[in-house]
């Protein structure tokens, strides 16, 4: 339970997520930050309790891809697989940048933090490093979170106490920032995603109908807490301008040393930095076992299902993913400008169009089985699947044309790929 636990909640990153994604946050909504964060997690804990049915009738490790494709077919089922795979190679850009660059700037090497070079080759190191450790078995990647997850979490409480105190105040001005309520609402949701990496490792637990369930929950639970907390006590301390100043850059970077002092900003800069590592790694864990599952029902090609008979761990899917996300990250910071502003979202996007198809399939997987579970597979579905639904209609029209043409690209692109494959025949490849 602990290291699913973990799992889900290094996934979620909360120090590099708050660092890339508060400045566009209170950009958008101003001081509603902490509101507009603690409201998101409705519909997120909503998608949660869909994947907890889901899970107790059919706990595999590629979670979505296979409850979707048994409800839609494999088509949908398939696109539904391409968007989770798609939506962490992405994120895997945005880790392996903040990684590299508050490597070098803890280092003190501030030419090498303004190089895309620099950056490119050492982000790769950093790929390359999480995935051995991931393929290496879930035992040590459980402990690794463990350990790195307690290191960032000191470092938040303490950046939050420090700004309450030098604050002087708990009370946050009026100021709602640009409106942008459900665009806002679609960066909380990158906030929060990762805790379904607890469901993405239901194979390897003890109890996989129902620990992952009661984990995923706990890590919302908790981050909900942290990310209120934190946010506020920004907040209070800088004020939305300044954040809003440096929506497109990681706020811990340009406030921590004012804050904290250069020690205390270099504690911080090195919690960040962990942060991104462990969900690194924890965004190759599932990503794997996604690409496995799908191998192993025809949704992608069979050597993608091999196990390593050592590690005991999807190895081919981990191979390929990690050298996947090496060569995208590559390319993207050596030529974009705003990896991370479209990073967060872009994958904020496809999150939010693969927990919207999850939702709509559980009362079509559950055809013929609702008799004394109405609430838990129609009514709490077809709320998640409302929000989702609402946030993503709302935020297109706010979202920047850089993340519209990346969702665009990745979309179009696994269709070819998804829909070019051969359906297996019958009888054949199937589980």
């Amino acid at each position: 339970m602990r290291a699913s636990t973990a799992i889900g909640i290094s996934s979620s990153a909360p120090a590099y997520s708050l660092a890339v994604a508060l400045g566009l946050l209170t950009a958008y909504v101003g001081t509603a930050a902490p509101l507009v964060l603690a409201l998101s997690a409705v519909p997120v804990v909503l998608v949660a309790l869909c994947f907890r049915e889901l899970n107790r009738t059919e706990p595999d490790c590629g979670t979505t891809f296979p409850w979707t494709e048994k409800a839609f077919g494999l088509g949908v089922g398939r696109m539904v697989g391409w968007t989770t795979v798609m939506a962490c190679v992405l994120v895997m850009s945005n880790l392996a940048q903040v990684a590299s660059v508050y490597t070098y700037v803890l280092l003190g090497l501030d030419s090498a933090a303004g190089s895309r070079l620099a950056q490119a080759g050492l982000g790769a190191v950093f790929i390359i490093a999480m995935a051995v450790l991931a393929y290496r078995g879930i035992r040590i990647a459980a402990w690794t979170q463990a350990i790195l997850l307690t290191v960032e979490v000191v470092a938040l409480l303490w950046f939050a106490i420090n700004a309450f105190r030098e604050a002087g105040t708990l009370s946050l001005p009026t100021n709602t920032g640009e409106g942008k309520w459900a665009t806002g609402v679609l960066v909380a949701v990158f906030l929060y995603w990762g805790w379904d990496s607890s469901f993405s490792v239901n194979e390897e637990t003890r109890n996989p109908r129902r620990t992952p369930a009661i984990a995923a929950l706990i890590a919302n639970g908790f981050l909900i807490v942290l990310y209120a907390v934190v946010a506020w006590s920004a907040l209070v301390y800088a004020g939305v301008g300044a954040l809003a100043d440096i929506a497109d850059d990681d706020f811990f970077s340009v406030l921590s040393n004012d804050l904290l002092g250069t020690a205390g900003g270099k504690l911080l800069i090195g919690a960040v930095l962990v942060s991104a590592l462990a969900s690194t790694q924890t965004t190759i864990l599932p990503t794997a076992r996604t690409m496995l599952s799908m191998a192993r029902r025809d949704a992608f090609p069979g050597q993608f299902a091999r196990i390593s008979t050592r590690f005991h761990t999807p190895s081919v899917s981990t191979l390929v993913f990690a050298a996947t996300s090496v060569l995208i990250y590559v390319t993207l910071v050596l030529t974009s400008d705003a990896v991370l502003a479209d990073a967060v979202a872009a994958v904020s996007i496809l999150v939010s169009l693969y927990y919207l198809a999850t939702a709509i399939a559980v009362p079509v997987y559950f055809t013929g089985q609702l008799k004394g579970r109405v609430l838990q597979r129609v009514v709490v579905p077809l709320l998640a699947a409302a929000s989702f639904a609402a946030v993503l209609v709302l935020a297109v029209a706010d979202v920047g044309t850089g993340a519209l043409v990346v969702v665009g690209v990745t979309m179009v692109v696994g269709a070819l790929i998804m829909y070019s494959m051969k359906p297996p025949a019958e009888g054949e490849g199937r589980v």
